[in-house]
């Protein structure tokens, strides 16, 4: 099935979000994101060219499960925000467009830095919301820490 490439109406009301500080101004924060490689999502592998209605891949391993999640880029505003759907076979829901989640990543500048930002939208559960939203603070943490730079939760 082919992921949705544009923003709709959602079929499930949970929404999971996080958010983290980083003492660097956008512009570097946005190349650690974007960086060929980077593991920053629960060490997943990532890829795509961020360009609107590409592919996007993560593969890697949760808990000792190997998965290959996937979506489509829906929207990227250098350095401030990369929006995308994403499908997760883990979450043993059929692989249908209302079954996609849909995620924005923010970044505003700050006096000392940049605010990160995520919110996930079109989650079945109240737990797996709850779920999803220890996991970006997580992904949040390692992304914040990979340059060195302190981080505090925003």
């Amino acid at each position: 099935m082919t992921s949705p490439t544009s923003a709709t109406a959602h079929r499930y009301p949970h929404v999971a979000e996080a958010s983290i500080h980083v003492t660097q101004p956008p512009e570097r924060v946005w190349a650690e994101l974007m960086h060929p490689g980077a593991r920053w999502m629960l060490g997943a592998n990532i890829e795509t060219d961020f360009r609107p209605g590409s592919p996007i891949t993560f593969e890697g391993h949760f808990f000792g499960r190997q998965f290959a999640d996937k979506g489509v880029v829906i929207g990227v505003e250098r350095p401030h925000l990369l929006h995308f759907t994403h499908f997760s076979p883990l979450a043993e829901l059929a692989d249908v467009p209302e079954n996609y989640h849909e995620i924005r990543i923010t970044l505003e500048p700050d006096e000392t830095g940049t605010v990160v930002s995520v919110r996930q939208e079109n989650i079945d559960t109240a737990q797996h919301a709850t779920n999803s939203q220890a996991h970006w603070q997580d992904a949040l943490a390692t992304l914040a820490h990979r340059d060195g730079a302190p981080a505090r939760r925003a």
